[in-house]
């Protein structure tokens, strides 16, 4: 009986022209089909859901034991809600093995999660309204051009702190296929500040109205409904304002900071969580990141941006805020996580080398893209209540 040929002795026995033209083919194949997505994801992407996971609860006393997950086994603080028919919500603590379990302390509890439940958990730590938390707060909607945006306004607390800062609000700006529950980890402290808070959605972005085929322009178009946010504070009687964006919030909140001209009221400072800073360089760390090597990232990236060009018109050069770094005159805080996959943490290395003069940069080791809170929420908490105290402190509203 006769061997068979081996498949590498048959692909060596295969004339070497044959061998690069499909290698070409090939390579064509990748870049025009990697360029097609991620030109799709760039343009549309939204969710109903804040990404977590739902998992069976085991309880003894404090703490909790969960099936392990990437999300489980996240570092930092979780948060865990159970599903109905129980109430409630916990925040849990660094998480330990136990076995082929996962273990973490409860720290906060509002109701009480059982023993057997069903619960979300997530590293997000919140997927519902402020009254999750037992904060009151008002439903309402900014007016636009394009539309009512949904929004949340929490009014600020009563106190000293509020007396001195009665006239000021955050607007707090989600990301590109994000919610607004994303940021309410941070809600206790921006209460504890003093401001008012209002929770902004943007054109084309889940529960938003859709504009034209619903193509987002990565900051440019979404500052719009922020200089509208800041028209409806006005309307409500504050006089000044921080914004205060995540990921591509934070390109949304330097785009709306350079149309000073058209601000209802005055911006006193920029708080960016991971921000997405130059799309272009964010289109090729996607690439990397899905596993191609930098010789098939760097093609497919451009063919992307060109793709996007050709189908909504945009402009990369008017969202590259890195380019725009020296024309930015206001303060900023940054935090960025150097384990974060989604926007590389060497975009905030830059804004902060170029002005060391108004940034005042966190890079959180080990945390994931907008988790900085999570690694360390008392710093982050701390550095944020400073930095409003900083831009807000002896401000006169006009």
């Amino acid at each position: 009986m006769t061997d068979r040929p081996s498949i590498l002795s048959r692909l060596n026995a295969l004339p070497k022209r044959k061998i690069a033209r499909w290698g070409a083919v090939g390579y064509v194949v990748v870049v025009i089909a990697g360029a097609f997505i991620g030109a799709e994801i760039a343009l549309r992407s939204k969710t109903k859901w804040v990404k977590g996971t739902f998992v069976p609860v085991g309880r003894r006393g404090n703490s909790v034991y969960l099936p392990a997950s990437p999300e489980t086994l996240s570092k930092g603080v979780i948060g865990m809600v159970p599903i109905a028919p129980n109430r409630g919500h916990a925040l849990l603590g660094e998480a330990k093995l136990a076995g082929t379990l996962v273990r973490r302390e409860i720290l906060r509890e509002r109701g009480r999660i059982p023993d057997g439940s069903v619960a979300w958990a997530s590293t997000f730590v919140y997927n519902g309204t402020p009254a999750q938390l037992g904060v009151p707060f008002e439903p309402t909607v900014v007016h636009t051009d394009v539309g009512d945006m949904p929004a949340w306004f929490i009014p600020q607390l009563h106190g000293a702190g509020a007396a001195e800062k009665g006239d000021a609000i955050a607007i707090v700006i989600h990301g590109h296929g994000g919610q607004r529950a994303q940021a309410l980890r941070m809600l206790p402290t921006l209460m504890e500040s003093g401001v008012a808070s209002l929770f902004v959605t943007f054109r084309n972005a889940y529960g938003a109205p859709r504009t034209g085929k619903g193509y987002l322009s990565l900051g440019d178009q979404e500052a719009e409904d922020v200089l509208h946010a800041l028209a409806w504070a006005k309307e409500r009687g504050f006089k000044r304002a921080v914004l205060y964006g995540f990921s591509m919030g934070g390109n949304i909140a330097l785009c709306a900071v350079q149309r000073q001209d058209r601000w209802p009221i005055p911006v006193t400072g920029v708080i960016l969580d991971c921000p997405a800073l130059e799309w272009r360089d964010v289109m090729f760390s996607q690439g990397e990141r899905y596993g191609l090597p930098r010789f098939l990232a760097r093609p497919v990236a451009r063919l992307t941006e060109l793709i996007v060009t050709r189908r909504s018109g945009q402009n990369f050069d008017t969202v590259d805020q890195l380019a725009a770094a020296p024309k930015f005159t206001l303060p900023m805080l940054l935090f960025h996580g150097t384990r974060d996959r989604t926007i590389p943490v060497r975009q905030s290395d830059k804004l902060a080398a170029l002005r060391p003069d108004l940034v005042e940069y966190h890079r959180v080791e080990g945390a994931k893209h907008i988790r900085c809170w999570n690694i360390s929420p008392k710093e982050y908490d701390g550095a944020l209540l400073r930095f409003i105290e900083k831009v807000l402190l002896g401000v006169k509203g006009g």
